[in-house]
């Protein structure tokens, strides 16, 4: 497939059951097997606070660990969702749990090159992004682009907003994968 099929994608991963840290691995790895996917580079990872709006079924949950990796796909957002639940499935996450439980491997997709897509079960750009330093940190270590797609907001406000919000979030491992599966 020409190199013009591709397209640029941010994916959020998150997870606070397990080795987090050997799903991340395990994902790139994923990726790194497939014909339609190419993992560009990865953000540093960050713990943070588990967030949710149910605090009952965030009682007593385990701190997350989070990244935000580069790849480029052939892939259809629609199929791209399918690959990337299909690996938190496999991770061990139970797509029957509440929306806030623990879990092994979460995977958002933050940006789809430029689109911007409304659908009931995908909405892109991710919808919560700019609330959470958890996302916007990471983020911001791969971003060449002077402006999010699909934001109205330069790179320096966003900055700002992740400065405010970074008080529980700590960097504990610093992985970017170049050459990690050539």
């Amino acid at each position: 497939m020409p190199a013009s099929d591709y397209v640029k994608v941010f994916l959020g991963l998150g997870g606070n059951q397990g080795d987090v840290t050997g799903s991340f691995l395990q994902l790139a790895a994923s990726i790194h097997d497939s014909q339609e996917l190419a993992l560009l580079q990865g953000s540093s990872i960050y713990r943070s606070k588990p967030c949710g709006t149910d605090e009952v079924s965030l009682a007593g949950q385990d701190d997350y660990l989070n990244q935000v990796i580069e790849v480029e796909t052939s892939l259809s957002a629609i199929k791209l969702l399918e690959f990337t639940q299909s690996l938190e499935i496999r991770a061990g996450r139970n797509p029957d749990a509440e929306r806030w439980s623990a879990r092994p491997l979460d995977v958002d997709i933050l940006l789809y090159s430029d689109q911007r897509i409304c659908l009931p079960h995908l909405k892109i750009p991710h919808p919560r992004m700019l609330q959470r330093a958890f996302v916007l940190v990471p983020l911001l270590e791969l971003l060449a682009a002077s402006q999010i797609p699909g934001f109205n907001v330069g790179v320096e406000s966003l900055s700002q907003l992740a400065v405010e919000q970074q008080l529980e979030l700590d960097q504990v491992a610093t992985k970017r994968y170049k050459n990690e599966f050539s």
